[in-house]
C-alpha cells in the first residue's frame, strides 16, 4: 500500500485539488442561493444592494477557485517530463480546459457592438411624453439571448464585454441591469466572437434578431478583428443536479 502511494502520488495530489476545488464551488452556489432568495435585512434592502454584495462575494471566490486551479496546473507541471501517464493526464486537461472555456484563447474573428437608443429616446419623450417608453429604447437581456443563438454556433469562443459566453453562463436582466455570469454589464455591449469572420457577418446579416434591432434603430457596430483575445470563463461549473452515472 505505501509503495502504491508514492508512485501514485502526483496523481493523488491533483485529485485532491480537484475535490478542493469542487467544494469551493458548491460553497459558493449554495451562498448565491442563500443570499438570493432571503437577503440580509429581508424587504429593506434594496436589490442593488444584493446584488453589490454578491459581486464581491462572486470576485472573491472566483480568486480563489483560480488559485486552485494554478495550484493543480502548477502539481502537473511539476511531475516529472518521464512520465508518461502524467504527461497523457497534463495533455487531456489542458484539451478538457480548453473546450470548456477554463482557458484564455486568441484568433480571428468578429466583434460586434451594440448600444441603447439614447438619441431615439430623448426625440420620442420630447415629442409625446404621455406615450414614452424607455423600455423600447434599451438593449434588454433577451436580445443580447437571441443575437447569440442566430450566430454563436459558428465561433470556437464568445465573450460579452470581457465576460467569457459558456454552456454555464446566465444572461438576464435584475431591473434595468444586465447580469452575465453573476457579472453587471453596461452598454455599449461588445460581443466578440473567434470564428470564421466572412461565415459570422453572413450570418449576422440574417438573424432576425439584427434585422428588429437594426430597425429599431439600435447603433450597431460590426468589425472584423485578426488578433482577438477572449478571456477564460472564470464562474463555478458545479452542476447542481447531474451525478455521475453507476
Amino acid at each position: 500500500m505505501t509503495e502504491f502511494f508514492k508512485k501514485n502520488r502526483n496523481v493523488l495530489s491533483v485529485s485532491l485539488l480537484f475535490l478542493l476545488a469542487g467544494a469551493a464551488m458548491s460553497i459558493w452556489l449554495r451562498a448565491w442561493s442563500i443570499n438570493v432568495a432571503t437577503g440580509p435585512g429581508g424587504q429593506s434592502q434594496s436589490l442593488v444592494d444584493v446584488i453589490n454584495q454578491l459581486e464581491v462575494e462572486n470576485k472573491g471566490l472566483e480568486a480563489e477557485i483560480d488559485a486552485l486551479r494554478s495550484r493543480i496546473s502548477g502539481q502537473i507541471l511539476s511531475s516529472a517530463e518521464s512520465d508518461e501517464y502524467i504527461a497523457r493526464l497534463r495533455q487531456e486537461l489542458a484539451q478538457l480546459q480548453l473546450i470548456s472555456g477554463q482557458t484564455a484563447v486568441c484568433g480571428s474573428g468578429l466583434v460586434i457592438s451594440i448600444s441603447d437608443n439614447t438619441a431615439g429616446a430623448e426625440a420620442a419623450k420630447q415629442l409625446d411624453p404621455a406615450n414614452f417608453y424607455p423600455e423600447n429604447y434599451i438593449i434588454h437581456d433577451s436580445n443580447l439571448r437571441y443575437l447569440l443563438n442566430d450566430i454563436a454556433y459558428l465561433a470556437d469562443a464568445v465573450a460579452i464585454n470581457g465576460q467569457r459566453i459558456v454552456d454555464l453562463s446566465e444572461i438576464r436582466c435584475v431591473g434595468t441591469v444586465i447580469i452575465i455570469n453573476s457579472t453587471r454589464v453596461a452598454p455599449p455591449y461588445e460581443i466578440s466572437l473567434i470564428g470564421p469572420a466572412s461565415l459570422l457577418e453572413g450570418a449576422l446579416q440574417e438573424s432576425s434578431q439584427y434585422i428588429y434591432l437594426h430597425n429599431k434603430n439600435m447603433p450597431i457596430r460590426v468589425t472584423r478583428e485578426d488578433n482577438l483575445t477572449i478571456p477564460a470563463y472564470t464562474g463555478a461549473t458545479m452542476p447542481n443536479f447531474a451525478k455521475l452515472a453507476e
